[in-house]
């Protein structure tokens, strides 16, 4: 069988239904953030467009690996499952 598809295609959704072990450090950085039951209410300006609670995990995971630059992470979250797990398969703006 021949699949038909074209590589200028513009969307191509694929969820994943990847889920960290248990002793795997993204699950560890998510049960701390959700302990911590951040509730930022939007008292000044535009309301934020991302959960802060998400971009939390996001920088605590990306310190484990050593990566600070802001092209890095960006990589990181399309190309690592962890990190698209933590952020819930969001494109972040960085």
């Amino acid at each position: 069988m021949y699949n038909n598809y074209s590589i200028n295609q513009t969307v191509l959704i694929i969820k994943t239904n990847w889920k960290p072990k248990e002793n795997h450090p993204a699950r560890m950085i998510n049960q701390i953030v959700e302990a911590l039951k951040i509730k930022d209410p939007y008292i000044f300006g535009r309301p934020r467009k991302y959960d802060l609670r998400v971009l939390l995990k996001l920088i605590l995971f990306v310190y484990t690996k050593g990566i600070s630059s802001s092209c890095r992470i960006n990589t990181l979250v399309e190309e690592n499952l962890a990190a698209r797990w933590l952020t819930q398969e969001r494109s972040l703006p960085l």
